[in-house]
């Protein structure tokens, strides 16, 4: 049962709210009210403040007395806008659903969070806070984000129960100017608006790319193009998105416009003038760039600073593979939502480190200058060196969130090998603990019925690969590595790795290893940095839209044979993978891979015969294909690395797909004129391996 406050002290709740919310709406400005204590005290001052405010989201995984969204489901969320958004934190801090919080509060508008008040940084039932086989956090993050919070006064204010007969002072607020418009559009919307018809005539800029932070108005000036391109100039316009809801704003903008899902706009092949992408950092990479093939002109835009961790990954790996003649990249920088001169946004940014900076190395480095040491986060006290690391992180990589901010200070069980020269940090690999099961859990994890939170790459293994004894053994997990864009090429990432290595075979762990989505590039790294590619996985993940490999490098005699296992098996079952759940790798990714696992296919006289039966025409290639896809994949796999191997060689001779479906320009060509050029092509393959 809810504390029941006496008619007094709602009286006092209730006119000290209503001075807030006046204060607020007067000046145009967001604040955030920390409301401390008991779960009973906490749900009685969000129930008197809500029910003073009709405009209002609450988010919570608990049953409340109003309406709420859970914490899974909160992404559902994005587009909409309230006066009053109350975030319940009875169940653990989580940073990305703050930042999704403050990014739905219009300008007037109140963060209402509900916590306990936080004992030596540690709360007691925080879900947040919990990593692999039950560990707790460390606290280093809740003293830290409510320490920082207290350094903004203007934006943050601390209501707690101890202190609740006495209501805190309100500061006055500075008055600011919201962002001016003309016919509803602001003068950089109306700015974009203006280049539209230039880069329609543009044959050379197929691509129009709006970036902007959160709350600058970015979906509605989309739905400004779409109105533009669909009323004046009459074109056929789609719009596509991660999701219909995460369109909503555009949508709404928008008016009558067609809405279709990414993967139907590839499966059915749809047609239009011009494709509208909203949020494209949350599209697999290369789902997006099967779309950009597909159509003349693409409008996309991106957050590229908030909770989702993706925009500046995304514009890193983007602009890196465009040609900039095909770009026409814009931007909005003033908010809409709330003021440029706004209170919470500056607080957050800093707080969260939601715009990231990287560190800048002025004076030349020698290898010799850089310095590799191994911290474990444990033992780690020096905030400051986390924050160094997170940013360094979140502005390399396409996924950091700001709870991984949270997992850097907290997790018990992750180490950091840095790389730094004199005080800047050049290089970051993060090592996370795994394995090390008892036999039943193996058996369990094996047949699918645990999945032990944390331990990735000892599950993968041992679920997938069938390997039962894996998951007991010890091991680390490479989670993420990182190095400074200006400090590339120097071997810092290898020498990362070496240190890594070093200190797991030190502490004597069983293996080193790591798991991510497979990339041609990022594969020859591992490939030079001597680990084995030992599985494949069998779903596709969600922000690369590739499949997840694992690569290992094993650190004692007694995994000998569980390592020649799962090469063994990956060399046999490769080619059956290739044409099922493999079918969809495009071509490129295929070739890397194959030169990753160094594929061998030992073939006897009579499979060479066969083979040269096809190549001079004797056979066709049905009859031929079983032993025609492990000649090609066998010599791909032992080719130059700068042999270019044709897209047709992966998919008919490796992939089998079918002969309409074969990549390139092939109308009015037939079947018999497509399977000479295959045998062509096996030609080139073999005289290549032959040189």
């Amino acid at each position: 049962m809810l504390f029941a406050p006496s008619k007094t002290a709602v009286t006092e709740i209730t006119g000290w709210f209503t001075q807030l919310q006046v204060q607020l709406r007067e000046t145009h400005q967001r604040r955030l009210l920390c409301a401390q204590g008991d779960m009973a005290w906490c749900d009685d001052i969000a129930r008197i403040i809500q029910s003073h405010e009709q405009n209002y989201l609450a988010i919570s995984d608990r049953q409340l007395e109003y309406e709420s969204t859970s914490y899974s489901k909160v992404e559902t969320l994005l587009g909409r806008e309230a006066s009053l958004v109350i975030v319940d934190s009875f169940e653990g801090i989580n940073p990305d659903v703050i930042c999704i919080a403050s990014g739905l509060l219009v300008q007037g508008g109140l963060l209402l969070m509900l916590s306990e008040k936080p004992e030596n940084g540690l709360f007691s039932n925080d879900k947040f806070g919990v990593w692999q086989d039950g560990a707790t956090n460390t606290g280093n993050f809740t003293n830290y984000y409510f320490s920082e919070l207290m350094l903004y006064p203007e934006a943050c204010i601390f209501l707690r129960q101890e202190d609740a007969k006495v209501l805190p002072s309100l500061i006055k607020c500075s008055s600011v100017q919201i962002t001016a418009s003309i016919g509803g559009k602001t003068q950089e919307q109306l700015d974009i608006l203006n280049q539209l018809d230039g880069w329609l005539n543009s044959q050379a800029q197929t691509i129009l790319l709006l970036t902007a932070d959160r709350g600058r108005g970015k979906s509605t000036c989309l739905g400004f193009i779409v109105q533009a391109l669909t009323s004046c100039s009459r074109l056929k316009v789609l719009v596509s998105a991660y999701s219909k809801s995460s369109a909503a704003v555009l949508l709404q903008q928008a008016g009558d416009v067609e809405f279709v899902a990414p993967d139907r706009l590839i499966k059915d092949k749809k047609e239009a003038d011009v494709l509208i992408i909203d949020e494209a950092a949350m599209l697999p990479f290369p789902m997006l760039q099967q779309l950009l093939g597909s159509f003349k002109k693409v409008v996309m835009a991106t957050t590229t600073g908030g909770y989702e961790g993706t925009g500046q990954g995304f514009l890193l790996r983007f602009l890196a593979n465009l040609p900039a003649e095909k770009l026409l990249l814009l931007n909005i920088n003033r908010p809409v939502r709330w003021s440029s001169q706004d209170y919470l946004e500056p607080c957050l940014n800093s707080v969260l480190l939601l715009n990231p900076t990287l560190e800048v190395v002025n004076q030349p480095v020698l290898s010799s200058d850089i310095i590799y040491r191994v911290i474990d986060i444990k033992d780690c006290t020096d905030i400051s060196l986390l924050k160094k690391v997170y940013q360094l992180m979140a502005s390399v990589h396409y996924r950091t969130r700001p709870s991984d901010l949270r997992m850097l200070m907290d997790n018990p069980d992750l180490s950091l090998v840095l790389a730094e020269v004199e005080s800047s940090l050049v290089g970051v690999l993060v090592l996370n603990r795994e394995g090390g099961f008892e036999a039943d859990l193996c058996e369990q994890i094996y047949r699918g019925i645990r999945r032990p939170k944390g331990h990735l790459l000892a599950q993968m293994i041992t679920a997938q690969s069938s390997v039962k004894s894996f998951g007991s053994y010890c091991g680390m997990r490479i989670q993420r590595i990182a190095v400074l864009p200006s400090m590339r090429r120097r071997g810092i990432g290898r020498q990362l790795i070496e240190t890594a290595n070093e200190y797991a075979r030190n502490q004597q762990f069983d293996y080193i290893g790591a798991c991510f989505a497979f990339d041609a590039e990022i594969s020859l790294f591992w490939h030079h940095c001597q680990f084995t590619l030992v599985q494949v996985g069998f779903s596709q993940g969600k922000s690369t839209g590739n499949h997840s490999v694992a690569v290992l490098k094993h650190l004692t005699s007694d995994l000998d044979d569980e390592v020649m296992q799962l090469q063994t098996r990956l060399q046999k079952q490769l080619p059956v993978w290739l044409t099922q759940y493999l079918s969809d790798m495009d071509a490129q990714s295929i070739v890397a891979l194959l030169r990753s696992c160094d594929f061998k296919a030992p073939q006897d006289d009579l499979d060479v015969a066969e083979i040269e039966a096809f190549v001079s025409g004797f056979k066709g290639f049905e009859l031929s294909f079983a032993c025609l896809q492990l000649h090609v994949m066998q010599v791909i796999a032992q080719s130059a690395f700068d042999f270019e191997v044709h897209d047709w060689l992966v998919e008919k001779a490796i992939q089998n797909k079918p002969w309409e479906q074969l990549s390139g320009n092939t109308t009015g060509v037939g079947r018999k004129q497509k399977q000479m050029k295959l045998r062509e092509l096996i030609q080139d393959l073999q005289a290549q391996s032959v040189d």
